[in-house]
């Protein structure tokens, strides 16, 4: 939590800081100025979002109850599970601005998101901490549907047509969790299925870029962050009479935080956004013309959503190959991300930009599945002391651009070519049952690799000056399946253990971006 909290204030505070960075830069002889320029972002506008929505989603259990009695759920079991995941969204967007100074607006803004995204953990058919029949047909679903907010917004005109602003306020988000008992045992509880929702509030911030594209419309990139707490959710299901077993109440909470990045388009009513006059003129314009060939360094600041599934393909007990029931295990996750980067552009055209970018990354994801000791089909001994986690570190890439200049000073660019990705799968076997009564060893099993992929997307860059330019980016990447094994020494027979599973990794990047150019 502290991390999350940590890395949006850092977002919001890169974005706070660039008026500090646009109040340094000069003007050049080659740059023209507009001698009669004023910006007219005050009054109403409307708009529409793409981009995508990354939520951190954790359930943990908090009582349970078996004929009425109370269960002890710190008898080390594990008692929470992670429902990471990603899902694009589309947003309808509308606010008023005021513009209080030449270079300073004020807003209100409201926006309703709209994204249809699930995570399914498998062997879960009451809550994280129920360890009865713990079967991959029984499943707990926790899913995030849309999502609104209310928010105020401060932002800083470094060019007439280029805002950067802050925002924060209040948010909205409805969360459902499905539990689907299938097999739970011979259908011997009632109902099978339960499904509930609520809508939780909370509150977000967050920050972006703005530019006029001429006339009244203008685009823009903004990343938030939103917290809505704790939710309670109760499952409850009735022994069917007869049947040996008893009535449970299983009552969780789910704990939801969104990351949430999208590009806009935008139309403002009434004038113009840059116009010509002769009042509150901005003396440190934009250029109306540059040159955007030069090599460029920058450092970016975003998000990387990653999406990882794993599936067990074999596993080898002693000589024997054990029948293995179908059973995917996300290993979603969300972390905040710093990236430096430098490249070359060649402006070929008028209008036309090409160039070649590298960058570094730098995020760090652990999700850990608890209870397994070996893979998603070994099976658990509802041990929290045996996990399996995948942990995602540093990635790179290597791309050629293209793009296209809507203004002399606004470059709508897209992306593509070579990327790579470092994770690492790490197994450990520490409960009572690896030690002794299958005596495995090692405990702690790591394997690490660096996968080779693809990676496309794009994004938007405006000149802030001579030499800087600002960009906003969005980055899918594929880096394709890898196969890990997992295998221990047993006593137990004797019989080792080899465990083979494949590990699918793709990758959501949106950064924010400052850069120099030497030109």
């Amino acid at each position: 939590m502290k991390k999350l909290r940590g890395g949006s204030a850092a977002l919001v505070a890169f974005v706070a800081t660039v008026p500090a960075l646009a109040a340094d830069i000069g003007g050049a002889p080659t740059y023209k100025v507009p001698s009669a320029v004023t910006s007219l972002w005050g009054g109403f506008y409307a708009g529409l979002g793409l981009g995508f929505r990354g939520s951190r989603t954790d359930a943990t259990a908090t009582s349970e109850t078996v004929a009425g009695a109370p269960q002890n759920l710190a008898d080390g079991r594990p008692t929470s599970a992670s429902f990471d995941g990603l899902g694009f969204r589309t947003s309808a967007f509308t606010g008023f601005n005021w513009q209080l100074a030449p270079q300073w607006i004020a807003g209100l803004e409201g926006d309703v998101g709209f994204a249809d995204q699930s995570t399914t953990r498998q062997s879960l058919a009451f809550s994280p901490g129920f360890v009865r029949f713990a079967l991959p047909p029984d499943s707990l679903t926790a899913k995030t549907e849309w999502d609104a907010s209310l928010r105020a917004r401060l932002g800083f005109l470094l060019t007439p047509a280029t805002l950067a602003y802050a925002t924060g306020g209040i948010a909205w988000q409805r969360s459902y969790i499905n539990s689907n008992c299938a097999n739970c045992p011979g259908f011997t509880f009632s109902p099978a299925v339960i499904s509930a929702s609520s809508i939780q509030v909370g509150w977000t911030v967050g920050g972006g870029i703005e530019t006029a594209l001429g006339g009244n419309w203008f685009a823009r990139a903004e990343y938030r962050y939103a917290d809505f707490g704790a939710t309670p959710f109760t499952i409850a299901r009735t022994a069917v009479p007869a049947s040996g077993f008893n009535s449970t109440a299983d009552k969780f909470d789910l704990k939801i935080q969104t990351h949430a990045a999208s590009f806009g388009l935008a139309y403002k009513f009434g004038d113009r956004i840059v116009a010509g006059a002769q009042a509150a003129m901005i003396t440190k314009a934009a250029p109306i013309a540059m040159s955007w060939t030069g090599p460029y360094l920058g450092l970016g600041l975003g998000v990387r959503a990653q999406q990882v599934d794993t599936a067990a393909t074999s596993e080898l007990f002693g000589v024997a190959l054990i029948p293995l029931e179908k059973n995917t295990v996300p290993f979603n996750g969300t972390a905040f991300r710093a990236s430096p980067y430098a490249g070359v552009n060649w402006q070929f055209a008028a209008k036309w930009v090409a160039g070649i970018e590298g960058d570094a990354g730098f995020a760090d994801r652990t999700v850990t599945l608890s209870g397994y000791p070996v893979s998603p089909a070994f099976g658990t001994f509802h041990e929290s002391a045996d996990s399996l986690v995948v942990k995602s570190t540093w990635d790179a890439s290597l791309r050629a651009r293209l793009g296209f200049l809507v203004t002399p000073a606004t470059l709508l660019f897209a992306s593509g070519g070579a990327a790579w990705q470092h994770d690492e799968v790490i197994s450990t076997c520490g409960s009572a049952p690896c030690r002794t009564l299958f005596n495995l060893s090692p405990s702690v099993i790591t394997n690490s690799t660096t996968r080779l992929g693809w990676t496309l997307g794009g994004g938007l860059e405006t000149a802030l000056g001579h030499h800087w330019l600002a960009r906003a980016e969005y980055r899918f990447a594929d880096f394709g399946t890898s196969t890990y094994a997992i295998g221990r020494t047993s006593h137990f027979a004797p019989s080792n253990t080899v465990d083979t599973f494949d590990v699918t990794l793709r990758t959501h990047v949106a950064t924010f971006g400052l850069a120099y150019q030497f030109n």
